[in-house]
């Protein structure tokens, strides 16, 4: 008979091990890509109406900036960002997208500098919180950080489908595989037709070996998005 205290130190193992093998996987497939930030589109809508606070030249360059940004001219973008910013520096949606341009440049420090200068403005902007807390899930040892960033934009915005994702990586990489489990629950119980986080469960059953469960959300990120490659990729790993 196993005695309490194997069946505790068995449980440790198990999810020590478990965070581990997320830790791994996440780390081995994470590429910081345009693609990452569903924030753009309406903040890009935003801020070149004619409600826009950016200023007319400085709207030009933002302009610009989104065209560079959408052929992966990044360091034009950022020149066209930095414009923008000086032209209204009291503008947060300028601080914001120039935060954008180093996050995907991978410049993290400044990225974070920017997205602080937008709650210095807006405290309660939930995208600047979640972008921050995004940052701190690519440390193992900020894993705290990004959780207190991502809990207050979920406060703020429940059913702030991005943020659920990265509390989910979080708690993977804890080793509450259920906990991130429930956290893509979230994400489906207000929309079940995103292929990128069917893409992402897929992902941690992997990482569980529970790969019947991968094979099936993967199966369902592809049904969803028959040009995901990465989907693609991952079933023919789990022949």
């Amino acid at each position: 008979m196993i005695s309490s205290k194997s069946r505790k130190l068995t449980l440790i193992f198990v999810c020590t091990m478990a965070a581990f093998a997320c830790i791994s996987l996440f780390s081995r497939n994470l590429k910081v890509t345009l693609e990452q930030s569903p924030y753009g589109e309406t903040a890009f809508a935003k801020a070149v109406s004619k409600e826009a606070p950016l200023s007319k030249k400085a709207r030009e360059h933002f302009k610009k900036a989104h065209q560079f940004l959408k052929s992966r001219q990044l360091e034009k973008a950022l020149k066209e960002f930095k414009k923008t910013v000086e032209l209204s520096p009291e503008t947060p949606i300028a601080h914001y997208w120039l935060g954008m341009a180093y996050f995907y440049k991978k410049e993290f420090k400044k990225a974070i500098e920017k997205f602080q200068k937008v709650l210095e403005f807006e405290p309660e902007n939930y995208h600047a919180l979640a972008m921050i807390g995004k940052i701190f899930t690519f440390n193992k040892n900020k894993l705290d950080d990004a959780a207190k960033y991502l809990r207050k934009a979920l406060s703020i915005n429940p059913e702030f489908a991005e943020a659920h994702s990265d509390m989910a990586h979080v708690q993977a990489m804890r080793g509450n595989l259920s906990k991130a489990i429930a956290e893509f629950g979230v994400i489906f119980q207000g929309e079940p037709r995103y292929a990128k986080y069917h893409y992402e469960l897929g992902r941690l059953f992997e990482s569980m070996k529970a790969f019947d469960r991968a094979k099936a959300e993967f199966k369902r990120a592809l049904a969803l998005n028959p040009k995901m490659t990465r989907a693609k990729k991952a079933l023919e790993r789990l022949k």
